[in-house]
């Protein structure tokens, strides 16, 4: 039956691969695929997967605050594909266009990696509120339109670590959020343990996948898996042993996890830094310890967009990556140091490709002798993997519409 079941999906597969056309809308999800969507905004991190038996995995919602704090002046940041609706209701709808083969379009599992607007959702600013009188903004906006079952996050249940967000006006309207989810809809939340290879599972058809697909916990808040059946490591001192000047960021307590699909691993690291600036102790560089731990990827997710605070050259020599996506929103998205070590041979060996979901043109204008070098500048950047993991694509689609039309095709990529 099994047999049976392999060549089904293969047939599928490969008939999918032929009706892959630029131009073209994407061909919907089948059994047995991995998609992995970067969904471009222009106003932070979504990545939205549809794993091999259907179960689908959001990681991050975000929907910056239109004043930048630090010069209380409006970012007028281009909202992708326009400024008609916010970043949360496109998340959604282009959410539930990749899930029209379902009846029902839920959200199985959403992933907060840490407590910052671009992956979660500004409050300020913003006046619709939901019946239950938190505002609509990011994560909390998407499940206006599609329903969340589970959400894991850094915090839950106290919200307490490093210190209390009783102040932060993001954390306050999220756990508003939660509890009008939890007792209207159900919503269940639980915190993300960093090790744990059974907080995300396959819900649909798990024994089609056994031993084949797995979504691993690597960090959170500074405790990194050290390997099946050891302890987790401690990154950072005892709070008691710092001033609350010196406790660990909101970048550095995010979440780090590994999707495996047979061969196929992608990593995704939120915002975790990996270069120290001058002076910051050694532990501010949650990257290397990840980087002892993880070996080499397919795919990397661009740790903190590609700020200069990122990709280190110990992470970059770890996981190898053959593709790299950089969910870019800022001018300072990607750094000219981050890119020239993306591409330097002296880390690794071998071909790479960079995707960038949303370059601006003042970025294009810093880091122009490596724009031909960059597969892609706009649009979002779906990895479609075939059944099994063997092999995967890249495609690049329209972001000025709804249409989910292909601009370009890249591979097929064999899986390490």
């Amino acid at each position: 039956m099994r047999l049976l079941l392999g060549l089904f999906l293969l047939i599928g597969a490969t008939s999918q691969a032929n009706s892959q056309q630029i131009g073209q809308p994407l061909p919907g999800w089948q059994p047995g695929q991995l998609d992995i969507h970067h969904i471009n905004t222009g106003q932070g991190n979504a990545t939205f997967a549809v794993l091999p038996d259907g179960t689908t995995l959001l990681i991050d919602a975000g929907s910056i605050d239109p004043i930048d704090w630090r010069t209380n002046k409006p970012r007028n940041l281009p909202i992708k594909p326009n400024n008609q609706r916010r970043a949360g209701e496109w998340i959604a709808r282009y959410i539930r266009n990749v899930l029209s083969f379902q009846k029902s379009p839920a959200i199985d599992y959403a992933i907060i990696t840490h407590f910052h607007d671009d992956h979660m959702g500004s409050p300020l600013h913003i006046t619709s509120r939901s019946a239950d009188g938190y505002v609509l903004t990011g994560i909390t906006e998407v499940a206006e339109y599609i329903p969340i079952h589970t959400i894991l996050d850094r915090g839950w249940p106290d919200y307490s670590y490093p210190r209390p967000f009783d102040g932060d006006s993001m954390v306050v309207n999220y756990r508003k959020f939660l509890r009008g989810q939890h007792q209207k809809n159900g919503l269940h939340v639980e915190r993300f343990e960093a090790g744990r290879a059974n907080q995300i599972v396959l819900l649909k058809q798990p024994n089609h996948y056994q031993n084949l697909f797995e979504v691993r916990n690597l960090a959170v808040n500074g405790e990194v898996w050290t390997g099946d059946g050891k302890p987790n490591r401690h990154l950072f001192p005892d709070l008691k042993s710092l001033a609350v000047n010196q406790y660990p960021n909101e970048n550095m307590c995010s979440i780090a996890l590994q999707i495996r699909y047979g061969p196929f691993d992608y990593f995704s690291g939120g915002d975790i830094p990996g270069i120290l600036q001058f002076g910051e102790p050694a532990w501010h560089d949650v990257e290397t310890p990840l980087a002892q731990m993880v070996g080499p990827v397919d795919v990397q997710l661009l740790n903190h967009h590609g700020y200069k605070d990122s990709e280190n050259g110990a992470l970059l020599a770890s996981l190898q990556p053959r593709v790299f996506v950089i969910p870019a929103w800022a001018t300072s998205h990607a750094d000219q140091a981050v890119l020239e070590r993306l591409f330097s041979e002296q880390l690794y060996t071998g071909q790479r490709d960079v995707f960038v979901t949303n370059l601006l043109d003042e970025t294009k204008a810093a880091i122009s002798n490596f724009l031909p070098r960059l597969r892609s500048t706009s649009g979002h950047v779906v990895i479609r993997v075939n059944p099994g993991g063997h092999t995967y694509r890249v495609l690049i689609l329209d972001d000025n519409t709804e249409s989910l039309a292909i601009k370009a095709i890249f591979g097929p990529y064999q899986a390490k």
